[in-house]
């Protein structure tokens, strides 16, 4: 069983890692003590274009 995305998806990893390493932590755990959406986070992936590789391509993605 493979485990891991392959060296196809290296691209795709050091995008969302970078994104990801923009929000510490205690980010993550206010949004979680707050039960709150974390809007700047998907706002962030989206600005970098993350959010549309969850859309088809047929749909805009």
């Amino acid at each position: 069983m493979q485990t891991t995305a392959g060296a196809g998806y290296d691209a795709i990893r050091d995008g969302v890692r970078a994104v990801c390493g923009d929000f510490p932590d205690a980010y993550f755990r206010e949004i979680d003590a707050a039960r709150a959406y974390p809007a700047a986070f998907v706002e962030a992936l989206t600005k970098a274009g993350w959010m549309a590789a969850l859309i088809p391509e047929d749909y805009g993605g």
